[in-house]
């Protein structure tokens, strides 16, 4: 291995624009952390470039209804393709000013649809998952070599294909020598668990984090989100609805586990509103409810599936959701302990370009040749290379 400024891309289930952050990523020789080896990660430069509005309105309208047709998916790739190229090209010239030249891009694209589970088609059993943008147009435009579609491999090799972010959990956090969780609250929330030597053994969605609270927030309110969690902190939890959802297959099913809008998006949340109407329920008290149902069910799942291999009493918190405070009570509420909710930036990481930062460290491990799955996280048979490599 050698130094690389690498550039990595993603854009999440917020569908809003795409993540680009550019690292300086060097060997340190000598040192691993579990399986992997350590790596001293330097951040060069970062920016969220956000999509046109017209296309991210398309693009989550097509997203939200699951159905496409061929002619859409097929100039789709190419255009997220370009996109993501000219997001990258935003970057590499901001990098370019600082004197640093961009040797490796890592692009995660967009997700479309996540189905790890095996099922009969056509005759076929299978599973899959697809992630859109051209990774030939990305290196076309941008002329270094890219590494994309991160998650078919482990797939292929009977795994979810996620969550991903264990493996950069493992480099960033296993040399902490200390038990502890790292929760990242997106759409959806992931837990990763790390035991005292270092080893993330198990990574899995625990269900819905921000994707159920905006989408009614957003219904209710004419908000993006509810800001410090505000809204929630004025109503009160219906506690019997919330027992009623929190009944969903998906929270009894034991890790390795993996979601997404096909469980939890629009569908889910429209249904829930007719449920709002039903059992008339204040808009400020569904909110709270949407709120502790996150919370709840990340705790619960704590409780149920991880406690008795591994008790975690530091959880460091990621994403949009650790900046809601109602959100963050409720959970140390019901986590339970003396558990302590430490941000990332508390260990010099923006949680901002985490992801960014895993799909960068994916692109530079696979290029290398260094397998940087974690089968103990996602199911899969074996430890393998992830991402397919475009010159």
């Amino acid at each position: 291995m050698k130094t690389l400024n690498v550039l990595g891309l993603n854009s999440g289930t917020s569908m809003d624009g795409v993540d680009a952050a550019i690292f300086k990523i060097s060997p340190l020789n000598g040192e691993s952390s579990g399986d992997f080896p350590r790596l001293k990660i330097q951040p060069l430069a970062s920016d969220l470039v956000p999509f046109d509005p017209i296309f991210q309105k398309k693009l989550a309208a097509l997203v939200g209804r699951g159905h496409a047709t061929l002619d859409e998916m097929c100039l789709l790739n190419t255009a997220l393709g370009h996109v993501f190229a000219q997001s990258a090209q935003v970057l590499m010239q901001k990098a370019k000013k600082l004197g640093e030249e961009v040797q490796l891009i890592g692009s995660h694209g967009q997700t479309i649809w996540h189905h790890p589970a095996k099922s009969d088609f056509w005759g076929v059993r299978t599973s899959g998952t697809l992630q859109l943008g051209d990774a030939a147009v990305l290196q076309a435009i941008c002329k270094v070599p890219v590494v994309s579609d991160f998650r078919a491999n482990d797939v292929a090799y009977g795994g979810q294909g996620a969550p991903l972010v264990s493996f950069a959990d493992e480099v960033l956090f296993g040399h902490m020598g200390k038990a502890l969780g790292v929760l990242n609250i997106g759409g959806i929330a992931n837990l990763t668990v790390i035991n005292e030597d270092g080893r993330a053994i198990m990574a899995y969605d625990t269900g819905p984090g921000n994707m159920i609270m905006d989408h009614f927030t957003s219904v209710f309110f004419d908000k993006a989100l509810d800001e410090d969690g505000k809204i929630a902190a004025s109503g009160k939890v219906d506690e019997d609805w919330l027992e009623s959802i929190l009944k969903h297959p998906y929270f009894q099913v034991a890790p390795p586990k993996t979601t997404g809008r096909e469980d939890f998006g629009l569908k889910f949340a429209e249904q829930l509103l007719q449920e709002v109407k039903q059992r008339g329920i204040e808009p400020k008290d569904a909110i709270a409810t949407a709120t502790a149902l996150t919370a709840t069910s990340i705790a619960r799942s704590y409780l149920g599936f991880v406690r008795r291999r591994v008790e975690i009493q530091t959880v460091i918190i990621g994403g949009g959701g650790g900046q809601n405070k109602t959100l963050m009570q409720l959970l140390k509420k019901e986590w339970g302990g003396n558990v302590e909710l430490l941000p990332h930036e508390h260990f010099g990481i923006s949680t901002k370009f985490k992801e960014a930062l895993l799909f960068a460290l994916l692109a530079y491990t696979t290029y290398f040749g260094i397998p940087n799955n974690v089968p103990e996280c996602t199911g899969a048979s074996r430890r393998v290379c992830l991402g397919k490599i475009i010159h």
